[in-house]
């Protein structure tokens, strides 16, 4: 069972831009709340130039590129803002140009970007590079300018005017840009440099060596410094021929570098924990070694815990498979046989395997579905249009299924459908009629028809399929049967079908699709987005009688506004009876409320549901009523104590 609340909470391990399709496709979902994890050893380029500039200062390039996939393009303001974040001068920036920098004198593109940002972020990002510039002025030391981002420039005035505290400085940078999701360093913020050893003994003595051109060797061992290895050291390495004495030796140069209580918190309330693709022995594996983190995983609340695979080799990976990958960040978390199933799952893009420089699955033919307890998911999860790119679409849909699968695991879909026509034999046969002609085997692995106050004929059944009798009385026997399924059945969907009218069976399959591509527990079918529809229901309901169609007409309205007003949600159609409900999206919460306030009418079904932060959708579906089929009595009494349950 999920947690009790609204959201599902996402921890994704991530590096510069490896992730940046799955981070955008997660944070469209309003659901979710996405907890980024990286580390902070990114030394290349102008980012160490930067962090030999400002002293202890840790790398800010892949907080700023993760900063600039979490803001919301649709805003104007926040696409100015991103394009700030990602703003390098240019190659040929000389001391003039530096001076006007420091005055804030923006220039080009660069001032028509700041004059789109409201005045008081303005000022904000103003204050950060002027703290920074403080900083360059008073230390009388060169800083090369040319190629460096911007956004680089206002991280270290961030990091300058949070008493050089760098997870503070990322909080508050977080906060100022409004970012759709936490961005968290998974250390204390040790300031450290990586250093690795290949196979062969040789020594790359910083992160960009380990992520440069290199040979075909595989790395060995990751280790963190306190700083630059220095020519002593050096010729102690060189001296030691054996492979395990260089690691040994550096290991006794290493400084520990501990969890940070942001990642710890996100980690252990995370409900599911996803490894994100990248340049891995530069910004996955370190973070894997980081102390404390492994067992927090251990003992987080998210059953799944997915890694997502390279599409194609790095240079430090390039002598690695997929399996590989797995191996060595198993090795990194301490567990190399996945004994506390730090890893659940593993993505695999199968066209990888069928292109140069795409990443092979194994170089163990033997290995296919499963890994040292790994469930290895072969899949298409490229983008289409870009093969070297991961499709987000199609890795958080599997991402979420897996998470469903783990918090469900009785198999297939199982499905319950409960129909009650108020004792109208002739519909329920058509009812049957559309039961039998539909592909059910091709979506469940069980499907469960219950007819009200209905036996049926007995008939040839396919073997997933049952058809019963039941009975349930009063108004809202569709309560009764919700209560029967929690306890009683193990299917994963509720499908009740109740009223005066012609529903379709097979509007229940787009409703499921909906309810699997999103977070909802619970469907509801709208009877009133057709107009046509809408008007000719009521008609054939109340044709005899221009009092109760205008009053059912009216009363649509006024259900609409009230649920509204009470509850902040607007349904087209909220006493529809076509309800789906998923079961591993009812909250805890929601399981509580039923068995301790039963409800009467299913208008406080709905209020449950919404105040236990259970998601509702609502589809159109097809819906029909005929005259001298239709009950107004039942109707009218329906309503009025639907009413009352939706205002009390």
């Amino acid at each position: 069972m999920i947690a009790p609340s609204s959201q599902t909470k996402v921890v994704l391990f991530c590096g510069g831009r490896g992730s940046s399709t799955i981070i955008r496709e997660f944070i469209r979902w309003p659901q979710v709340k996405l907890s980024l994890l990286v580390n902070a050893y990114d030394d290349g380029l102008s980012t160490g130039e930067l962090r030999r500039f400002v002293p202890n200062m840790l790398g800010p390039s892949d907080f700023r590129k993760n900063l600039a996939s979490l803001l919301n393009l649709y805003s104007s303001e926040q696409y100015a803002l991103h394009r700030i974040l990602e703003y390098r001068l240019p190659k040929d920036f000389a001391i003039a140009d530096v001076a006007a920098l420091e005055k804030m004198e923006f220039k080009g593109d660069l001032k028509s970007l700041f004059e789109n940002l409201s005045t008081g972020l303005n000022e904000k990002l103003r204050g950060f590079l002027d703290e920074f510039f403080h900083h360059y002025r008073t230390s009388n030391r060169p800083l090369q300018f040319a190629e460096c981002s911007v956004g680089n420039l206002i991280f270290a005035g961030a990091y300058l005017s949070s008493n050089h505290d760098f997870n503070a400085s990322v909080r508050a940078l977080a906060g100022t840009f409004g970012s759709e999701g936490e961005l968290i360093n998974v250390s204390q913020g040790e300031p450290c440099t990586l250093v690795a050893l290949k196979l062969d003994g040789q020594v790359l003595v910083s992160e960009a060596e380990i992520v440069g051109p290199q040979s075909d060797v595989p790395i060995l061992d990751i280790f963190f410094m306190p700083g630059t290895l220095n020519g002593d050291q050096m010729a102690l390495l060189d001296a030691v021929p054996a492979i395990e004495q260089k690691r040994q030796l550096l290991k006794s140069w290493e400084v520990e570098v501990h969890l940070s209580p942001e990642a710890a918190r996100a980690v252990r309330e995370s409900d599911l924990i996803v490894y994100g693709p990248g340049t891995q022995f530069s910004s996955l594996f370190p973070s894997y070694r980081i102390e404390g983190l492994a067992d927090c995983i251990r003992h987080s609340r998210a059953t799944a815990r997915v890694l997502v695979g390279n599409l194609e080799t790095d240079h430090d990976i390039q002598s690695m498979s997929l399996t590989g990958i797995v191996d060595k960040a198993l090795q990194m978390f301490g567990d190399p046989d996945n004994d506390t199933k730090l890893i659940t799952h593993a993505l695999y893009n199968g066209p990888s395997a069928n292109r140069a420089g795409g990443i092979k699955l194994t170089r163990d033919p033997s290995v296919n579905g499963s890994y040292k307890n790994i469930s290895i998911i072969k899949g298409d999860f490229q983008n289409p249009a870009k093969p070297s790119v991961h499709s987000g679409y199609m890795v958080v849909k599997q991402v979420f299924e897996v998470q469903e699968s783990r918090n469900n695991p009785a198999g297939l879909d199982s499905l319950d459908i409960y129909v009650d026509l108020l004792d109208r034999s002739q519909a329920t046969e058509s009812i049957l009629q559309e039961f039998l002609e539909l592909p059910w085997q091709d979506r469940f692995e069980k499907v469960r028809l219950r007819l009200n106050r209905y036996k049926p004929a007995e008939v040839k059944l396919p073997p997933q399929v049952s058809v019963e009798s039941t009975r349930f009385e009063g108004l809202f026997s569709e309560i009764d049967v919700l209560d029967d399924w929690l306890k009683n059945s193990d299917s994963k969907y509720l499908l009740t079908l109740t009223g005066d009218g012609e529903y379709r069976l097979r509007d229940v399959f787009v409703g499921l699709d909906v309810s699997k591509s999103g977070l909802f527990g619970a469907v509801y079918g709208s009877r009133t987005q057709s107009r046509r529809q809408f008007h000719s229901a009521l008609q054939s309901a109340y044709g005899e009688s221009r009092v109760l169609y205008w009053f059912s007409w009216m009363g649509a309205f006024l259900f609409s506004s009230i649920f509204a007003l009470r509850f902040q949600l607007i349904f087209s159609d909220p006493l529809t009876g076509f309800r789906i409900y998923r079961r591993s999206r009812l909250t805890d919460k929601f399981l509580e409320a039923l068995a301790s306030n039963r409800p009467r009418t299913a208008s406080e079904v709905t209020r449950l549901l919404i105040r236990s932060n259970v998601e509702v959708a609502e589809i159109p579906v097809c819906y029909r009523t005929f005259a001298g089929f239709t009950k107004a009595s039942w109707r009218v009494g329906r309503a009025l104590r639907n009413l009352r349950g939706a205002i009390f």
